[in-house]
């Protein structure tokens, strides 16, 4: 079964060559453009000890902080492209320690001794959960 297409159908046309430029910059524009908000804020590192707030780091700027707490002095550290992490802690297993750095809003750190809790707030969570 054949078609009768008229031959000037079948032509290419200079049109036919700016349509198909348009969409090949479009789809290669769509794939190269960042997801999301442009202007969003970056993250922030909130840190609470017994229930109170202790201080709030943006995860953007390189930063380290001591603090006197039930089991000695806890140091944190931010570092911009890594995240938050507890660097030093005198509680006795040091679990915190190892948790290594967090990034991703929604992820805590957390002292047990110590009563400390490290969350990480921003905009819109990348994942829905995170296990470990």
């Amino acid at each position: 079964m054949t078609q009768n297409i008229p031959e000037k159908l079948l032509k290419t046309r200079p049109q036919d060559y700016v349509l198909s430029g348009a969409l090949l910059l479009a789809s290669l524009f769509w794939l190269t453009a960042p997801s999301g908000a442009g202007g969003a804020a970056p993250s922030t590192a909130v840190l609470s000890a017994g229930g109170r707030r202790l201080a709030e780091l943006p995860l953007d700027r390189p930063a380290r902080r001591t603090f006197s707490l039930a089991y000695g002095r806890l140091t944190v550290e931010v570092e911009p492209g890594k995240g938050v992490r507890i660097l030093e802690s005198n509680c006795p297993a040091k679990v915190c320690l190892h948790h290594g750095w967090a990034s991703h809003t929604g992820e805590t750190i957390a002292c047990v001794p110590n009563e400390l809790l490290v969350e990480v707030e921003g905009e819109e969570s990348e994942y829905d959960a995170v296990i470990h």
